[in-house]
């Protein structure tokens, strides 16, 4: 019997768990596991913090799981981890003993800081980092916890440094996840000695940067056996998640766009030109982890959390497929609108509806679908400008609903790529530990990928309703 293939490792590090694939050279998936839940604390209003060691254990617990499903003398080419980033942990020394926990993206805590910058201080932030100044990434953070310590953090680091520091014992980040940090001139792809003194840290505090796909180091003897991965495993610098899975769709030349239909609706389009003053303000843009890109992006806000509302609040046991009932009727130029609330900090609503008359279910559920696909259409038409789209590939739960997919393509007039493959940060990461061992490019994904074509039965009917819903939500968005 001939002795098991190679494969390499893909690791997604989440916010809620770690996701781990096991890859051979033919891009096919040998084995695959996840860890358990991460616990998040709120020990305050607005806090929202994690335990270093349990991101630890996760990542330990994922990769014990997959290995176990493989044969024990299954060579393992090359590791990679795929991580979140905007959250922070201080390390080496906050109260003099201990490290302190992690300050997840989600907290914010820091609002009042960021608010307190003068317009000058934004616009440096803005300009060089690439991102707007917010609560949740690296500098808002670092700046608020050092405005409380009495010792001063000997190292600022993120879940990707972290955990590759656990693997290998060097600090080493990269440009994609180093972004979240805010310190990163997203030009230069340094950290940016200006950013750094608004934040009151030098870069020695920081990891040394390195491109995505270049080998971070090896696998320690403890994280060897702590993992059960084998010693001296060459360990490659990842990449944010996000990036990791477009890399994974094959998302990675100018004009193409992923838009992701989760909780939250994020839309992330190629581009080769670090420009930041020519991306609309209410974008974002990182590097990509394949060189001489970069992606601009948006959060639309909570549109799949807003959807999921309206489905939870449909009568129980009245509708078997609500896609079905959905397509019974066609859309009036006098139905009702669903306004969404963007801007509903504390999530007290998701939006509300206006219109002639209080729509039944179905009335109710169709104009919260409408607004979804008017919202990304907007999305794409303010990004225009910088930003020209050609191929739109759509992931998530929102992928389940025909329905959902159709009103998107017939309020973009563009063709969706329908891909439900749920393990994309970790076979993007597996993809660059393979390219870094010179295995041949892996195929695009093998998994069934369904197009949905824009219709437009009702195309000047759309048209009619987003301009007045661009007009009803205008007041929104000053």
């Amino acid at each position: 019997m001939p002795p098991p293939a190679a494969v390499v490792i893909g690791l997604d590090a989440g916010t809620t768990l770690i996701k781990m694939v096991a890859v051979d050279a033919e891009g096919i998936i040998q084995a695959s596991a996840c860890s358990d839940p991460i616990p998040t604390q709120t020990p305050s209003p607005g806090a929202s913090v994690q335990q270093p060691s349990a991101i630890w254990n996760a990542l330990a617990t994922a990769c014990q799981r997959g290995m176990s499903s493989l044969d024990s003398s299954t060579p393992v080419a090359a590791l990679a981890l795929a991580a979140q980033s905007g959250s922070v942990i201080a390390m080496e020394g906050l109260n003099g003993k201990d490290d302190a926990s992690l300050i997840t993206w989600m907290d914010t805590r820091s609002r009042e800081l960021v608010h307190s910058w003068d317009a000058s201080t934004q616009t440096t932030i803005r300009t060089i980092s690439g991102w707007a100044p917010s609560p949740g990434l690296g500098l808002s953070t670092i700046s608020w916890v050092r405005a409380g310590a009495t010792v001063e953090p000997r190292r600022w680091a993120a879940v990707d440094d972290f955990l590759i520091h656990e693997l290998t014992g060097s600090w080493i980040t990269n440009p994609s996840n180093a972004v979240g940090m805010q310190l990163m001139d997203v030009s230069s792809l340094e950290w940016s000695s200006e950013l750094c003194e608004i934040a009151g840290v030098e870069t020695s505090a920081l990891s040394v940067l390195s491109p995505s796909g270049k080998q971070a180091g090896h696998l320690t003897a403890i994280a060897a056996e702590t993992t059960q991965l084998p010693q001296a495993t060459p360990v490659v610098t990842g990449g944010h998640d996000q990036s990791c899975a477009a890399l994974g769709l094959g998302i990675t030349t100018p004009g193409s766009a992923l838009l992701s239909l989760g909780t939250a609706w994020v839309l992330t389009m190629i581009t080769d030109r670090a420009n930041a003053r020519a991306v609309p303000n209410s974008f974002n843009l990182s590097p990509h982890v394949v060189p001489d890109r970069w992606s601009v992006s948006k959060n639309l806000g909570g549109l799949g959390a807003a959807l999921a509302s309206e489905i939870a609040y449909q009568q129980p046991g009245l509708s078997i497929d609500l896609d079905t009932e959905l397509d019974r009727s066609s859309p009036n130029i006098d139905d009702p609108y669903f306004l969404p609330a963007l801007r509903d900090v504390n999530r007290i609503n998701w939006g509300q509806f206006t219109g002639p008359e209080t729509p039944d279910r179905i009335g109710r559920l169709r104009a919260v679908i409408e607004a979804c696909a008017f919202e990304a259409r907007l999305t794409l038409e303010q990004a225009s400008p910088s930003v020209v789209v050609h191929e739109l590939t759509v992931v998530g739960g929102g992928t389940n609903s025909r329905y959902l997919t159709q009103q998107i393509a017939d309020a973009t007039g563009m063709s969706l790529a329908v891909q439900r493959e749920a393990s994309r940060p970790a076979l993007g990461a597996a993809m660059l530990a393979a390219g870094s061992r010179g295995w041949p490019t892996f195929n695009r994904p093998t998994t069934p990928i369904a197009t949905i074509h824009p219709s437009l039965p009702y195309n000047e009917t759309m048209d009619k309703r987003y301009a007045e819903y661009r007009q009803l939500t205008s007041g929104d968005r000053q």
